[in-house]
């Protein structure tokens, strides 16, 4: 009820804003109301793994690594990739397959719709430090238009993602654009 509240509200704004600062507006509502999906949808999720959950644990158990503990996110699979220079709103997608010694196979990006120039791609192998920490080798490139003169921005290496926080996504730590004071946020979805 508090999430629908919330949505009729961000669109009861998007609709009074007029054209000229509207549009800005509306993108930034368009933004938040997908974060706030992406947040509901992960606690109800939750929510029904504690329905379903009814086992009782000793105290002291032994750590379990972080994939095959049914209370972290789930991590193979299709997973939602947003840059936030190209859309919060429209996200891309990355595909995340068992590899070798405890490495996954990553592989996607996003493509801006309005300008098919301004994009991100992610392909290398990944894997879980903990549910909350990912360590990521390979390449991260992305291109905006309005950023590092319109040139490729080309990250090799190994980088680390991490979800701080209560954030439902991991998020690339190593921000900085290939252009110097710009800052990117990279975030795959749980």
């Amino acid at each position: 009820m508090r999430i629908s509240f919330l949505l009729f509200s961000v669109f009861a704004l998007a609709a009074s804003c007029n054209t000229q600062t509207g549009d800005t507006e509306v993108q930034r509502l368009r933004e938040e109301t997908f974060r706030l999906r992406q947040e509901n949808d992960s606690l109800k999720r939750v929510a029904d793994r504690a329905k379903e959950d009814t086992t009782v644990r000793d105290t002291f158990q032994p750590a379990e690594h972080p994939l095959k503990n049914p209370s972290y996110p789930r991590f193979p699979g299709k997973h939602a990739v947003t840059l936030q220079w190209i859309s919060w709103e429209y996200p891309g997608y990355v595909t995340i397959s068992p590899g070798e010694k405890g490495w996954y196979s990553i592989r996607g990006g996003q493509t801006d719709r309005n300008n098919p120039d301004n994009y991100l791609k992610i392909s290398g192998r990944i894997r879980p430090v903990t549910a909350r920490e990912l360590v990521f080798e390979g390449t991260i490139e992305s291109r905006i238009d309005h950023l590092n003169e319109g040139k490729a921005c080309v990250r090799n290496g190994q980088k680390t993602f991490k979800a701080s926080g209560n954030r439902k996504y991991w998020r690339l730590q190593d921000m900085t654009n290939c252009e110097g004071g710009t800052l990117d946020y990279i975030d795959i979805y749980f």
